[in-house]
């Protein structure tokens, strides 16, 4: 009979083919449970990423602030997914990205002390990390073609193939956001489809 995992170590061995078990419980051993109530922040704008989150349930999105004071959405964040900033933890300097907390949630934080020294000597947390940042810089790449070379019915179209319970769940401004339209154009979008 096989014991039930936690969501964050069912993710590592859905996601990393044939793991050490003895790194998979190194990579355990540095995170820890933390809530966090609807409107907290998990990384505040122009900071340096200190931590590493895996979102065991709720929701945040992660956004930044234009020249005009508008918040512009990255993207919304759901379960069973890392809460980073890519940029900040790549470079090591602040960025302006910001995460914040769009409900009730549960997520397993580690320092990024610690994740740094278990990058120089795990080699499954190596390949869980790889294959997370390959599948996010895909999922970049097709957005970023889209804004380039798509209309915003594309992009919305694309928004909801990949995430299709994002529009019962979330405010309009974030979708529209998203997708570098105005809540009005969505909402013509959304009319026309239906």
């Amino acid at each position: 009979m096989e014991i039930m995992k936690n969501p964050f170590e069912d993710f590592i061995y859905r996601r990393v083919k044939k793991p050490r078990d003895y790194e998979v419980q190194e990579i355990l051993s540095i995170f820890s449970m933390k809530k966090y109530d609807k409107g907290a922040l998990f990384k505040e704008g122009n900071t340096v990423v200190k931590k590493l989150g895996f979102l065991v349930n709720g929701s945040a999105r992660t956004y930044f602030i234009n020249d005009k004071g508008d918040e512009i959405t990255d993207e919304i964040v759901q379960k069973n997914n890392f809460l980073s900033d890519i940029i900040s933890v790549r470079t090591g300097e602040k960025s302006p990205i910001i995460i914040e907390i769009l409900e009730k949630s549960t997520v397993l934080v580690a320092d990024m002390e610690k994740v740094w020294v278990l990058f120089e000597q795990n080699i499954t947390f190596n390949i869980l990390i790889r294959e997370y940042i390959g599948d996010r810089s895909m999922a970049l790449l097709k957005k970023y073609l889209l804004f380039l070379n798509g209309t915003a019915n594309e992009r919305y179209k694309y928004i909801i193939e990949t995430n299709p319970e994002i529009l019962k769940k979330y405010p309009l401004k974030y979708i529209a956001s998203m997708i570098g339209i105005t809540q009005t154009q969505l909402s013509r979008i959304r009319n026309q489809k239906k």
